[in-house]
């Protein structure tokens, strides 16, 4: 433990904390410091005690507004996460939609295909058809009727 002398409100202390712990300790001594420097040149010269208390409640009320807005971005940031990983869930099930129209599409010219080439077929099937039936009738109408 190391003894450390700080400065309150013009006042000096001394305070044992461990090596590791001095910065920490000197960044919060000069904190309290700033808040009795402003309290003193507000109010005037105070009773230590007094300085003391209205210091560290001036601290605790910034110390609340930031757990206070501490909770707050934590939830918005637990909402952005939540809408985050929709957004992923719905790229994925974009992908998937994609992915089967492009199959879609695929079947869809193989069908047309399919199609087509059934159409052409019955379009010859027709013509020969037709030629048949004209064949059979210009043979018909070239023999003399017997009857």
């Amino acid at each position: 433990m190391t003894e450390l002398e700080i400065s309150i409100g013009g006042r000096i202390f001394s305070v044992a904390c461990d090596n590791d712990e001095q910065e920490k300790v000197k960044e919060a001594a000069a904190l309290i410091n700033e808040e009795a420097d402003s309290i003193q040149s507000q109010l005037g010269r105070l009773p230590e005690s007094k300085m003391l208390l209205l210091s560290a409640l001036m601290i605790a009320d910034r110390l609340v507004d930031v757990e206070t807005e501490s909770k707050v971005f934590k939830e918005k940031s637990g909402d952005f996460i939540d809408l985050k990983n929709k957004n992923q869930e719905l790229e994925r099930h974009r992908n998937v939609l994609q992915s089967d129209y492009q199959k879609l599409e695929i079947l869809v010219e193989k069908m047309l295909s399919k199609l087509e080439k059934v159409s052409k077929f019955n379009d010859k099937k027709s013509e020969i058809f037709l030629n048949d039936e004209n064949s059979t009738q210009q043979v018909e109408t070239d023999q003399p009727k017997l009857f």
